[in-house]
């Protein structure tokens, strides 16, 4: 009965971290946390207004590993004081939310600060459009997080021999690398070599029209968030969910050492697969050729 109480703990927390997983790379498209924060500044010295909250308090993975781990230390505050989980995680989630918020704010009004020596001004519709959008992607994937760590510190059997407020930092800082690696890739930065030959060197002053090329007017970060939702977004939660899953089913099944045994044989048939889609691709496609 435990082993059979314990995959369903697990599928439940595979399910919690591809909600994670998905809201997390969304709300760093929608703050410009990590990939094209150089384009995005070099947008306004190559005389390129934009519309991109450009935010870049830190790379993903450091900055959801602290806001986890502030929601992780206020849930286990409250939990200890024998307050309701589900208020428990709520309000952890918010105060944490809160905090990003007005870090998210300061930042991005510095960074368009310093730019207006390009005649970059501060667009208020850009305030006023993603700030609430940023909000909510960040509130459910704060609280997915403490909620995942909520299942494997108290609820498995037997349970992570781990304090609750490590656990939220471990897993912040997991997401946060999972989405850099894995939501990046697909941002859709790609749109903008379109117009270049294959293999091609790509000219410095190209990597500013990331903030004016789009299908309709002006690009912004909203823009990104609609086309990341389509593939980088699901991606990088199903990236993270079978990372949880996996990590817990294997050792449930097959015990420790066996299991260990079962992620190595994973792993090097990951690698086999990847090594053959790389070579289909190349063999498809071919390297660059001058003509």
């Amino acid at each position: 009965m435990d082993i059979i109480f314990n995959l369903m703990v697990v599928t439940l927390m595979g399910l919690v971290a591809v909600i994670a997983g998905i809201f997390e790379d969304l709300e760093s498209d929608v703050a410009s946390t990590s990939n094209p924060n150089s384009q995005v500044q070099l947008a306004s010295e190559v005389g390129n207004l934009h519309k991109f909250f450009n935010r870049a308090i830190s790379g993903e993975p450091l900055l959801v590993g602290t806001m986890a781990t502030i929601s992780g230390t206020i849930c286990y505050v409250l939990l200890s004081l024998n307050q309701p989980i589900l208020l428990s995680l709520t309000i952890s989630a918010v105060i944490a939310t809160l905090v990003q918020l007005v870090l998210s704010i300061t930042s991005y009004m510095g960074r368009i600060t310093s730019q207006a020596l390009y005649n970059q001004p501060i667009f208020m519709d850009v305030l006023y459009k993603h700030i609430p959008t940023m909000v909510a992607h960040a509130f459910i994937t704060l609280f997915s997080i403490t909620l995942l760590s909520y299942l494997m510190v108290y609820v498995m059997n037997p349970q992570l021999p781990l304090t609750f407020p490590l656990v939220t930092l471990l897993l912040g800082v997991t997401l946060g690398s999972v989405g850099s690696a894995v939501g990046d890739i697909h941002y859709g930065a790609e749109k903008l070599y379109q117009t270049e030959k294959f293999g091609a060197g790509i000219p410095v002053s190209l990597n500013g029209q990331i903030t004016t090329i789009s299908s309709i007017g002006s690009n912004s970060s909203i823009d990104v968030v609609k086309f990341c939702s389509k593939f980088a977004g699901p991606l990088t939660g199903l990236c993270f969910g079978i990372i949880i899953f996996l990590s817990f089913w294997q050792s449930l099944v097959f015990g420790i050492k066996l299991g260990l045994i079962f992620g190595f044989v994973i792993i090097i048939l990951i690698t086999i697969l990847n090594g053959f889609l790389e070579h289909k691709s190349r063999k498809k496609y071919g390297k660059y050729k001058k003509e």
